[in-house]
């Protein structure tokens, strides 16, 4: 495991590599390129290592890609990666596999969908690209998203245009909000991949895969009708039947599904999701365009209007919360971030107060808040919120370094330890 690859050739150009103890120049492997939203190419190398040991596969993470680039940008990072990691390292060109987390979740389908290279894409948090493009490479997809993820209803338009458009496809959805899987979850999709490489002789039948992928399905579709999801377990079992139909026996799901399709709490729960989408996006709307408008005072209400719904009404309609105070907490801290460099420091503090309220856990909170006390001079208190982000996980070195509200902090000890506390947050997986 390496956390910063250099180019060849390229200054300051890196990605985060792990190779399994099996590599050997004298073999082809299958190889998963990771995108993620702010250049954390480390992150999701750790997170997923244990696994590309366990089926020998080689793992890429970009240190470049991010949110906020242009296309040509854009394409120029993956063309260098793909060239660079492809002349110094063994890849099966049959199994190359994209991945990637919100912003660099749409990076990889984007991709995908023009480069008749790839194989498969496992998108995290959010699906469709950021531009209209020709459709002209069929890839596999395994998206998954949090059930209070924000983008979940965008991950359900992209599966269901997925299989509109016959390609193999499988949305998991599963607890969480907007943030890369667990390594239980990207297993199954690693699982997932493979048996659809077997399906399209991209790689050798192995009845232990197959078996293995069918126990995933048969345990999340079990969990699923214990907690009476009953969309969830629906979904799980049409993938089940897709990916596994000829390689396996799937007859009593078969069944299994029929039998729930034709259920009256299967059919009013689909005609209820139906509608709560509608209402979600109505939501989302009026939290958009009445932000800036409404005091704290307002937002602390719908703040907890939101918690106490989640908590009290059925299953929908929690995770419709969940996800609306989600969103609320993603439009606190783009007006925040807006707000503070464009030097507005007394909006700054009041949205800073709705985002921490929405979304206490998030690091980011604290980040800009320290970020607001460096512009007020008050270095100490910066120093407080800087290390409560990173007790919370915060990660994002390059930010950290190149922040020009910290730019008079270059030798100092405290920051500098703060810089090593916030690389070490990305290596969950070590």
């Amino acid at each position: 495991m390496t956390d910063s690859i250099l180019y060849r050739g390229q200054e300051g150009q890196s990605y985060a590599l792990y190779l399994p103890t099996s590599y050997s120049p004298d073999k082809k492997y299958p190889c998963i390129y990771f995108f993620d939203a702010h250049a954390r190419g480390a992150l999701p190398v750790y997170t997923y290592k244990a696994l590309a040991e366990q089926y020998g596969f080689v793992l890429i993470g970009s240190n470049i890609s991010k949110n906020g680039m242009s296309r040509t940008e854009t394409n120029e990072v993956v063309n260098k990666l793909m060239a660079d990691a492809g002349s110094r390292i063994h890849i099966d060109t049959e199994r190359v596999y994209l991945s990637g987390f919100s912003g660099g979740s749409r990076v990889a389908s984007t991709r995908a969908m023009s480069n008749d290279g790839i194989t498969g894409v496992i998108g995290c948090g959010a699906g469709f690209p950021a531009i209209e493009l020709q459709w002209t490479n069929k890839f596999d997809y395994f998206g998954m998203a949090g059930m209070h993820d924000f983008n979940l209803g965008e991950m359900e338009q992209w599966d269901a245009l997925l299989g509109q458009n016959d390609r193999a496809h499988q949305l998991l959805v599963s607890a969480g909000t907007h943030g890369w899987p667990v390594a239980a979850d990207f297993q199954f999709a690693l699982l997932w991949m493979q048996v659809m490489a077997m399906k399209e002789q991209k790689q050798a039948k192995d009845d232990k895969i197959v078996i293995a992928l069918k126990q995933v399905y048969e345990q999340y579709v079990r969990e699923a009708a214990t907690k009476g999801d009953i969309l969830k377990e629906g979904s799980l079992l049409e993938g089940m039947l897709r990916v596994l139909g000829g390689l396996a026996d799937v007859s009593p799901y078969e069944k299994q599904l029929s039998v729930l399709r034709e259920s009256d709490g299967y059919k009013q729960a689909m005609e209820r999701n139906d509608l709560l989408q509608n209402e979600e996006r109505q939501k989302e709307q009026e939290i958009s365009g009445e932000f800036a408008a409404r005091d704290g005072a307002y937002w602390a209400g719908k703040i907890s209007e939101f918690n106490k719904n989640i908590r009290s009404k059925p299953r929908l309609e929690s995770q419709m919360n969940g996800r609306l105070l989600a969103y609320l907490g993603l439009v606190a801290y783009m007006n925040s971030s807006a707000a503070l460099k464009n030097g507005d420091f007394a909006k700054a503090a009041g949205y800073l107060k709705v985002f921490r309220l929405a979304d206490p856990g998030n690091p980011d909170g604290n980040y800009l808040e320290a970020e607001y006390q460096m512009q007020k001079g008050d270095k100490e208190q910066a120093m407080a919120s800087l290390k409560e982000a990173v007790s919370k996980g915060y990660n994002d070195v390059e930010q950290l370094m190149t922040d020009p509200m910290f730019n008079n902090l270059a030798h100092d000890t405290t920051f500098d330890e703060l810089v090593r506390m916030a690389a070490a947050n990305n290596r969950v997986g070590q």
